[in-house]
């Protein structure tokens, strides 16, 4: 055991081999876990120890338990759940994306920052113009780890929403966070988006985490405003 790991809980350890396995696809959304027993003989740890990795995984979202039955990996949510809330959408009728730019970079120090990535670490940058009905509504720079920006790769970017995407390959999220504020459009973003330089435009920069709640997207989307909706409903 390396020094590092000696400084980390047990039950912490264990939690995240648990999460590298669900990572890894070893069990489906609705598969039962392991038995207590089961982990506690396959990790060589204590019952106190695998219970509150267990727990932890538990209120992250992560598994369900209920007393009398096994724990299981928790379904991920339905794409179009109405939940209480903000909800934005873009206007018009048939979506599409067009790819400016997708490689892997060693700068874009801010974006790595709010991925919590090192700073010697490859951030995935994925640029597109988002277009409805034929006409661009929007530019959007995109920032993953390299291995979500793989995963994106494989599936040839032809999708408008990327969450549904990773969600076939076992990459969940548990919350998503934005801002939203405008700006003026310089003459690259007019050109791109068939507009004046000095336009408005909406600006809503999003931090996306996993379901063990580390970031795994960050991104910046400007806006025509003409092309999109921003709601906020507020209930119980």
């Amino acid at each position: 055991m390396s020094e590092n790991q000696r400084k980390i809980p047990l039950y912490m350890q264990i939690k995240s081999k648990l999460i590298d396995r669900i990572n890894e696809n070893e069990w489906n959304p609705g598969d039962a876990i392991p038995s207590e027993s089961q982990l506690m003989k396959y990790y060589n740890v204590s019952r106190t120890t695998v219970r509150q990795a267990i727990r932890d995984l538990a209120q992250d979202g992560i598994i369900e338990t209920r007393r009398g039955a096994a724990a299981r990996l928790k379904s991920a949510p339905e794409e179009d759940v109405n939940n209480t809330g903000v909800v934005h959408h873009e206007v018009g009728e048939e979506f599409s994306v067009k790819v400016l730019r997708a490689y892997q970079a060693d700068n874009h120090q801010f974006a790595k920052h709010q991925l919590k990535l090192d700073d010697h670490t490859d951030v995935y940058l994925l640029e597109r113009i988002r277009i409805a009905d034929g006409i661009p509504i929007g530019l959007q720079q995109l920032f993953t780890p390299t291995y979500i920006g793989e995963i994106l790769e494989k599936e040839g970017f032809t999708y408008f929403d990327i969450f549904p995407v990773l969600g076939k390959h076992m990459v969940n999220y548990s919350t998503i966070k934005e801002n939203v504020t405008s700006c003026l459009a310089n003459q690259h973003e007019a050109d791109l988006l068939g507009i004046m330089s000095g336009d408005p435009l909406i600006e809503i920069t999003r931090l996306t985490l996993g379901l063990d709640h580390t970031p795994i997207e960050f991104s910046k989307t400007k806006y025509v405003p003409s092309n999109f909706n921003y709601n906020i409903e507020i209930g119980r």
